[in-house]
Formats: structure tokens, sequence, C-alpha cells
């Protein structure tokens, strides 16, 4: 049954060792020894006759344990294969849960002032759906961000094991959207509803002139989490005070702002880490470009470095509006599409990137660059004409990766909207996954077969419609979706999956995740 928050029917509207004994080195480890003389006595012939009598004995003993040992050598023993006592256990399920980031957030309040807090900015659209039929929802009770409005917090969905079919897999999924046209914030969001984890790596964002990126951590969770953040640049890491020993309060939420600890930087990267409890965590950025706002985007976690990455779609909406911005406007760098790659640890990547366009009969754009270990490096993509891509890089070390890329409305020769979109690499889906599609732009299905066979994909709605597809090898589907639907997808191979929406100007992109894993049979030795 699909849910819908009804606390939005009011949305704003969208635009269409162990340790060992140890000796005392003092301890007197000495004797004293009697003298032995050195006097030989004669033996006499009975003393003779007895040692040889026993060398007798003791060589007969000898024979007869030889024999005895050989002859055991012989005899078939019986083999016993004995196997530890086990039991396995069946857990009581536990109900899924999952974190929506909540609505846009600014510094300042809407007269501007207050320049140091953080006010929340209107409320998010929010869908979801769950197999088990009902969604217990609840909101983060504690946040550095003041709620302008009623309901402006992230929302937690839970839903419950099947009462009737305990061990039944519930499947949960749930996305939010946002349109936002207030001052220097003008753009569209959306963004999926995620599992808590322990590490995330978030690539997006710049804290350069006219840049605001924003740090949520969020703790739907019971026990204080203690987070540690660990912040890359251009340059290499950024040392900071603050960025360890965080603590994000239980059903509470954390808003930093990046520039704090990293200011005047163009390519950042945040490796998230929490101990205690799990945390969802992403970037908000916004634009604005001299005085025209330039878009808005929450940023979710992008994939784990990783020897290969994928990122399934990215979207140019117009290559035309976008060349008349970069003449018009001013700070254009972040116009351009561009692909962010981090190369965690000491050792230097060398990549190989391959852009694959949803168009069947266009040519591939490949590349090749050799990285430096520890630095953020943006690779613009200048290349890139209107229309859809997937990227696949494949590295002899682990990177992470996200794109971006900026829309444009172009109208009469004029720019009347524009905004942009970070797209994050996506995991692998092994297995039958549940997705919500967020309200508002037209969406598309992006699923990329990164094997040497094709697969087949089923598509099933929760109002029982069905598409089937078959992705070529090393191919992508784009496949249409609709506003606020949740789905099943049904893969017979992994494969890798996204969301990507753009309507008249506004663009915004998610990751689909796996299905959030339930309680498993474990096997218990006494």
């Amino acid at each position: 049954m699909t849910g819908t928050d009804p606390t939005h029917d009011e949305a704003a509207a969208l635009p269409d060792e162990p340790t060992g004994t140890e000796f005392d080195d003092d301890a007197d480890l000495t004797g004293a020894a009697e003298p032995v003389s050195s006097t030989r006595r004669p033996v006499s012939a009975k003393a003779a006759a007895r040692v040889g009598a026993r060398v007798l004995v003791g060589v007969v003993g000898i024979s007869t344990a030889a024999a005895v040992i050989l002859g055991a050598t012989f005899l078939d023993v019986p083999f016993v294969n004995s196997e530890p006592p086990s039991t396995v256990v069946v857990p009581v399920p536990t109900a899924q849960q999952l974190t929506c980031p909540g609505p846009l957030l600014r510094l300042s309040d809407e007269s501007g002032a207050e320049a140091s807090s953080v006010f929340t900015l209107g409320e998010a659209n929010t869908r979801f759906s769950s197999t088990s039929g009902a969604v217990e929802q609840s909101r983060i009770s504690a946040s550095d961000a003041e709620a302008v409005e009623p309901l402006a917090a992230p929302l937690v969905l839970s839903a419950a094991p099947d009462t009737k079919s305990p061990q039944t897999l519930v499947r949960l999924s749930g996305a939010q959207s946002q349109s936002v046209a207030v001052g220097d914030y003008i753009g569209f969001t959306s963004a999926g509803c995620r599992a808590v984890g322990g590490d995330s790596w978030l690539v997006g964002g710049a804290t350069t002139t006219g840049r605001t990126t924003l740090i949520s951590l969020t703790n739907p969770t019971e026990v204080a989490s203690t987070v540690t953040l660990d912040i890359f640049d251009e340059r290499g890491a950024v040392s900071a005070a603050g960025t360890a020993g965080i603590v994000v309060p239980p059903n509470g939420q954390r808003v930093l702002s990046l520039a704090g600890f990293a200011p005047g930087v163009t390519s950042p990267v945040v490796h998230v880490t929490s101990s205690g409890g799990q945390i969802t965590a992403e970037l908000q950025q916004s634009i604005v470009r001299g005085l025209d706002a330039g878009g808005v985007e929450i940023v979710g976690a992008t994939e784990a470095p990783s020897k290969s990455v994928v990122i399934p779609g990215i979207v140019v909406t117009s290559l035309e509006g976008v060349q008349a911005l970069r003449g018009t406007g001013t700070e254009t760098d972040d116009l351009i599409a561009a692909v962010r790659v981090f190369v965690p640890g000491e050792q230097s990547a060398s990549i190989s990137a391959t852009l694959t366009s949803s168009e069947a009969e266009a040519d591939p754009i490949r590349f090749s660059l050799d990285l430096s270990a520890g630095v953020v490096t943006d690779i613009p993509i200048e290349e890139l004409t209107t229309g859809a891509y997937s990227l696949q890089i494949e590295s002899d070390v682990p990177v992470v990766a996200s794109a971006r890329t900026t829309s444009a409305l172009l109208e009469g020769g004029v720019v009347t909207a524009t905004d942009f979109a970070w797209f994050t690499a996506s995991p692998v889906l092994e297995e039958d996954t549940q997705f919500t599609v967020a309200a508002g732009l037209t969406a598309m299905l992006n699923i990329v077969n990164s094997d040497s066979d094709a697969i087949d994909v089923t598509l099933t709605s929760t109002d029982g419609d069905i598409e089937e597809y078959t992705i070529k090898p090393d191919s992508v589907l784009r496949a249409p979706v609709t506003n606020g639907t949740s789905y099943t997808l049904g893969l017979s191979a992994p494969a890798f999956a996204s969301i990507t929406q753009a309507q008249k100007g506004f663009i915004a992109a998610y990751a689909i995740d796996p299905q959030t894993p339930g309680s498993s049979p474990l096997t218990v030795f006494p």
C-alpha cells in the first residue's frame, strides 16, 4: 500500500593480545653441586654379569615396543568425523527503518539576520510504501535547525514485520522532494529515504564565493552517536578544529556549515564515520552567481571506495541553455559538467572512464587519467551534448566519485530558470528491490548493465502495472516512471539504478539502494 505523509497535502507547488607468563630474571635457578671423585674402582665379574642382563632386557623391551608400533601401523583404525553440535536460531524479525533528509536548510532567517544560525526552509513532500501495508511515521525531535514550519524536520519511516507471516521479508521505500523559490533559494530537490550506517562518503558541494554547503547528520536511534569528519579538497586533507567528537543526540540532527571547516574550497569530499548510534548523512548545496540564484541540491552518500564505480544516470537538459548562461553570468566554473573523483589512501590511481549515451547509436566517450592520492580532482566534460549518460570508472585502486551538471531553460534567447544536480555512484542491486519515485518533476529510471550478457528487467508498480525490458550488455536502460509511485524492480542479474528528474530548467537525482537487510537465521555453537 502506498502511503503519503498526510501533512504534505499542501506542499509547495512543484514545477511540473593475549598476555603470556613472564619469568623473574632475578630468580635463583642454580643449586650447590656436590664434588665428583675421579678415582676409578675395579668392576667384578658378577657385577658385569648383572649389567649385561639389564642391557639384554632393555633390548628385548625396545624390540617388543617396536613390534607393537609396527603392528599398529597396519591395523584398520575406524575414522570418526565429529562435528560440534549446533543450533539454527531464527531471530525475531525487526522493523525496517528509513530516514528521509527533511526540508531544505539555510543560514540566516527570512530577513537575513542571524547569519550564523540554521533555519528550515519550507517542507518536504514525502512519498513511501511498505509491502506489510502500514508505515509508522515519526519526526526527529532535536535539531540545530530552527523549524520555521510545524513539521520541518527529518522524517523516520518504520515498517513492522508482517504479524500473519513474521518470517516474510518486509520491503520499505520512500523518497522526498521539494520545490523552493525564496530569495536566493530557487530550485528543485529530491532524495531517497535511506537506512542508517556508520560510514558515509559525501562527494559534492563547494564553499567558494556564492556557494553554501551544509552537512546534515541525522540520528534516528535511541543511542547518542559520536561523529568524525575527514575532509579533503583539491589540495589534500583539510586540517580543522571541531571535526572529531561531534555528538549527535538520540533522535536528533546536527547541521554544520562546511565553510566553518574548509572555507574557499572548490572540490570538497567529506568522509563521515560514526560510533554509538548510527546515522544518515547528506550535503545540501545552494548556489548564487552574482545576484542570481543558481539552484539547490541535496547530495546523498555515494558508493564506498571501489575499483569499479558506476553512475547510472547523468542528465544534460539543454547544452544551449548552459552555454547561454556561461556567456552572461559570473563565477561560472561550476556550470560545466564535471566528474569529481577522490583517491583515498597513499597510492595514486590510474583510471579509465566510459560515458555511455542512452541513445544506442551514439559512440561512447572514453578517457584515461592518472590521479594523485589524497587529492580531489574535478574532471570537466565539455563535450556532453543534451541527453542522458551512464558513467563507469575502472581504477587500479579504490576511488569514490560523483558527477554534476547544470540545467537551464532557454526561452527567446534568455535563460529563465536554472538549477543543478549531483549524481552519486550507485550500489549494486543483486536481488529484487523496492524503490519510490519522488513527487514533482518528470522522472526516469536509469539501469546500467555492466555485464557481458543481457539481463531481463521486470518493473512492477504498487498498482499492479508490469513493464518488462531486456538490457543489452554494457548498456543503459532509461524508462519513464510515475511520480510519487513505488515499484518493485526485478533483475535477472546484478545491475545499478537511479532516479533522475528534470523539467522546465529544474533537475534532481538520487541513487536506488539495495533492500534494507532484515533478520536472518544464525548458526549458534555451544
